[in-house]
């Protein structure tokens, strides 16, 4: 196994072995339903009336090519959440603020900008405690600009699944298909993909998750195809506050070699 995937499963066992004991006031509070952490996206939604941010407090990514190294800080990055009925949300996402630095030999380049907005809104099906599914819409509006902005309008369709499995384990997938933005920031592209993984909750105030994710991005520019692996914990400190850590590695030359982020949700 690679090392720092042993490091990072390590980490993670010792996070949830810390934390377990001293979370017994949430494991009777609802389950929260944050999008976040992970690659996929959870088939659940809010009831109508509920309202919940999301917040990525910041976000890393490392790539590393020979004789080159490219790095990426996002800070800020959130995300508004709202029921509607039974079973529909409506979410709108604010893209936070990126810098972006590389280095090649003698030679260096950094550039910040805000991300772009996105408007979604999911549906889900199935029964509280059986099979969920779930069909979510999106469009990102070209608010922002280079490099958190991707210069023109995208849009995609998700399936989040979860399927709930013996021993406290759950079966995650989320497939998905996008007009993808083209590198050059203008038109669009296909872009198609899913993410799968395992869910376990240690309690119901403690999870862990690990997920694989590949995409195929048909650029005009280049096609490639990203995968990467995902691990994560989340503690859900109250019945409405949730802490996250997620690090994923890249697993294909054009996904980032390595990516942390830290986040909290928060349900009104």
């Amino acid at each position: 196994m690679h090392r720092t995937v042993r490091v990072i499963l390590a980490a993670l066992t010792v996070l949830a072995s810390v934390l377990a004991p001293t979370i017994a006031r949430a494991d009777d509070g609802p389950d929260l339903c944050a999008n976040r952490p992970g690659l996929g996206t959870p088939p659940c939604t809010l009831p109508a009336g509920g309202i919940m941010v999301e917040l990525a407090a910041v976000g890393w990514e490392r790539s590393t090519s020979p004789g080159r190294r490219d790095d990426s800080l996002v800070h800020g990055d959130a995300l508004f959440r709202a029921g509607l009925g039974r079973a529909t949300e409506i979410e709108i996402g604010l893209g936070g603020w990126t810098h972006s630095f590389s280095q090649a030999g003698a030679i260096s380049d950094a550039a910040s900008g805000l991300g772009d907005a996105t408007f979604a809104v999911r549906h889900g099906f199935g029964s509280e405690t059986g099979a969920k599914f779930a069909v979510q819409a999106y469009v990102a509006v070209p608010v922002g600009r280079p490099p958190g902005g991707a210069g023109d309008w995208g849009a995609g369709v998700l399936l989040p699944i979860a399927l709930p499995l013996p021993a406290g384990f759950t079966l995650i997938a989320t497939p998905e298909i996008a007009a993808a933005v083209n590198a050059s920031g203008r038109g669009r592209h296909l872009a198609w993909g899913a993410v799968a993984g395992l869910e376990h909750a240690l309690t119901r105030a403690v999870s862990l998750s690990a997920e694989l994710s590949a995409f195929r991005d048909e650029d005009p520019e280049g096609v490639a195809t990203e995968s990467r692996l995902a691990l994560a914990a989340a503690w859900q400190v109250s019945p409405s506050l949730q802490i996250d850590i997620e690090v994923d590695i890249g697993l294909t030359p054009s996904a980032p070699d390595h990516a942390l982020l830290l986040g909290f949700a928060h349900r009104f």
